[in-house]
């Protein structure tokens, strides 16, 4: 079941199973995902059922709708899409997310499996390369690369290996599965849960509903896999 994980500035996110053929967004009390903010209009998009999968269309809200940061009228949701309304940032899940190597936004997808020998391909031509770690191709930011927090892999298949915290909302887990993110906000990183049946531990301890603030060093335990935080 598709499902949509809100955040807003220091709230607690909040998640919409996505179970109808229309879903309206909207400040408005009769929305189905009703967002209490002046940021957002009234009646601000729909979401629409298409076949198996889900479109957004903006009802000519004040504010535009945004879908990784590019604003839309109407587009086919995929696996990971970062949407925004007004303040709030939206992101759209699926159980069984395509995999698709082109797609701009994606989560750090972590499998405990063999590495394959690879071989050359499209990808590689293009810069990346296939591995049991994959992220998304993102472009440059003004902030610099080496001052942004990264994140050590301190075990499995993917030991010692080193990912920059590249965007706002890093996603790092199994997609369907255990799934955590990352989320820059105006005070720091904070560490939320997004599903999955494991609880995630910080230090080990399990993290609070709305999140708990990452600082140097900290331990991050999401099922099998263990994560360092690094400023």
């Amino acid at each position: 079941m598709e499902k949509l994980v809100v955040m807003g500035d220091d709230e607690s996110p909040q998640e919409f199973p996505l179970v109808g053929k229309r879903m309206l967004i909207g400040r408005d009390e009769s929305c189905e995902v009703c967002l209490k903010d002046r940021s957002v209009s009234r009646h601000h998009a729909t979401l629409i059922k298409v076949f198996s999968g889900y479109s957004i269309e903006d009802e000519q809200s004040t504010n535009g709708t945004r879908v990784n940061g590019n604003t839309v009228t109407k587009r086919f949701l995929k696996h990971g899409d970062l949407i925004e309304v007004g303040k709030y940032h939206l992101r759209f899940i699926t159980q069984a997310p395509p995999q698709d190597m082109d797609d701009p936004d994606r989560t750090v997808v972590l499998r405990p499996r063999e590495p394959k020998p690879i071989q050359p391909s499209s990808s590689e031509v293009a810069g990346i390369q296939p591995a049991d770690v994959e992220s998304s191709t993102q472009p440059d930011t003004e902030t610099p690369t080496q001052d942004r927090p990264r994140v050590r892999f301190l075990d499995g298949v993917n030991k010692g290996e080193v990912k920059v915290v590249d965007r706002a909302f890093f996603s790092v887990g199994n997609p369907g599965g255990d799934l955590v993110l990352i989320n820059q906000r105006h005070s720091g990183f904070f560490l939320l849960k997004v599903g999955g049946d494991n609880p995630p531990m910080i230090n080990g301890e399990p993290i609070r509903a709305g999140g708990v603030e990452l600082h140097d060093g900290d331990r991050i335990d999401l099922g099998d896999l263990s994560l360092e935080f690094l400023t």
